[in-house]
């Protein structure tokens, strides 16, 4: 299997206190990795076993590089960054701060320190095609994940480091996240439990995208590590869609109350997952051809999803206390 290469190695995981960065951790210590996990603020990492934290804030260019002096991992998984649309409107320098320039400080740490080890870098299926050019990014978050890989592949292009880009699909699953099917999932259960809430509103019940489970997807990262091929760019994704009214029927359904919603207009806006069909190229990697498919069913998801939102709240699978 691809993850015994792994097995033994030092790996450096960044953005390790986040929703893909927990599940990472605990994936690669149990693969027998000997995991660093970075976060900015090491008491986040506190709770997580079978790693050795690290603190560290990677738009900070000299501590970026002392971490990669002392860890000198073997391969490197960089998870972390800024991922809100919204948000990013308000703030995009931080954006490109996040997106873009940590990822030159840890390819300049790595470039410098341990230039012959593996890189994995998540990028987004929000980044535009370059033929398109940057213009045509919808948001900040979308314009800093396009640098973002370009940067990556480029530091291949031009220095040979061992980069490679996976752009993962929509993330599900359970633990703390800011997605469409977590924040629905904590909405029911606040409304069994009787609060006083906004009503939740769903953008158009008939916009699809592509889900994938966060355990799939790490579970593809380890796959990258172990046998992808450098410069190429790995989309990640289940290959099939759902629409948002399809998901929160199926939430809905869970709930043990009535559940009131806002499902917004009825016109289906096209998807960034229809936007980003089709890309091809010397360059785009498949992971088909490395072994890899997703193995947990999209109800198996919802379901997890589901269960540690009441888990979370101290509420049993039957919607009490």
């Amino acid at each position: 299997m691809a993850t015994n290469k792994l097995t033994g190695k030092k790996l450096l995981i960044t953005g390790a206190a986040g929703f893909t960065g927990r599940h990472a951790c605990e994936y690669f210590a149990k693969q027998g990795c000997d995991v660093v996990a970075v976060a900015r603020h090491v008491s986040a990492l506190e709770d997580m076993p079978g790693i050795k934290p690290w603190g560290c804030q990677l738009d900070h260019q000299t501590q970026v590089e002392e971490m990669i002096r002392h860890t000198r991992p073997d391969y490197v998984l960089h998870l972390a960054g800024k991922n809100s649309a919204s948000e990013s409107w308000h703030k995009p320098a931080s954006y490109m701060e996040s997106n873009v320039m940590a990822s030159v400080y840890l390819l300049e740490a790595m470039r410098k320190h341990r230039p012959d080890a593996g890189i994995v870098i998540a990028g987004s299926r929000l980044s535009i095609d370059p033929a398109k050019g940057a213009a045509a990014a919808p948001h900040p978050y979308s314009l800093s994940k396009t640098f973002g890989s370009w940067v990556a592949t480029a530091w291949h292009a031009m220095y040979g480091l061992p980069v490679i880009l996976a752009e993962p699909s929509n993330l599900i699953g359970p633990g703390e996240s800011a997605g469409f099917c977590t924040l629905l999932a904590g909405y029911v259960v606040g409304c069994e439990q009787g609060k006083s809430l906004p009503m939740f509103r769903i953008s158009s019940r008939h916009e699809s995208r592509d889900f994938l489970d966060v355990r799939d997807a790490v579970a593809a990262y380890a796959v990258l590590l172990a046998e992808g091929t450098p410069g190429r760019t790995y989309p990640i994704s289940s290959g099939s869609e759902h629409t948002l009214g399809e998901i929160a029927a199926k939430l809905l359904a869970e709930a043990k109350v009535d559940v009131p919603m806002d499902w917004g207009p009825e016109s289906a806006p096209l998807s960034a997952d229809a936007l980003n069909k089709g890309r091809s190229g010397d360059q785009v990697g498949s992971l088909d051809t490395l072994g890899w498919q997703p193995r947990i069913p999209f109800e198996q998801s919802l379901s997890d999803i589901m269960e540690y939102a009441r888990r979370k709240t101290g509420m049993d699978d039957t919607g009490r206390p």
